[in-house]
């Protein structure tokens, strides 16, 4: 095997793209679809194609982006196991989310109208929203 001579630049995470690293990895490690470097690997290929089709970032700043975006979620989830959810469930929590942040004090009709919902059902959206926000903010931060 041709191996490349190490360098203080080999391990700047500056100079290394996904396929480097996947390519410098063990291929047990690497075939393991449950072990976190393909999980990165996959995180890093589906961000970076988001950003060239939606964002019509060009593939080298798309891919630059992705790396950046998957050090600040391993920063601040790193070491957790973490429950996405998908569609509905997932929709509805960021609509949930942005009904919160759009929300004045004093906004419930509007809100409601313009979510399709009653204004019931954004009361209850506003005090789940708050709970989690109270307790997010007495959790103590994972870099601290």
């Amino acid at each position: 095997m041709n191996k490349q001579p190490l360098t203080p630049e080999t391990f700047s995470p500056d100079m290394m793209d996904t396929d480097h690293i996947m390519d410098a990895m063990d291929p047990v490690i690497r075939s393991a679809p449950r072990i976190w470097p393909a999980l990165l690997t996959e995180l890093v290929d589906v961000l970076t194609d988001h950003l060239e089709t939606r964002e019509h970032m060009d593939p080298d700043q798309a891919m630059t982006h992705a790396q950046d975006i998957v050090v600040v979620l391993s920063h601040h989830l790193g070491g957790r196991s973490i429950y996405l959810p998908r569609d509905d469930r997932l929709k509805r929590a960021i609509r949930d989310a942005a009904i919160y942040n759009a929300f004045t004090g004093d906004n419930h009709r509007e809100l409601a109208a313009r979510s399709k919902l009653t204004t019931a059902q954004i009361y209850n959206i506003i005090k789940k929203q708050r709970a989690l926000r109270q307790t997010k903010s007495r959790e103590p931060l994972a870099w601290s």
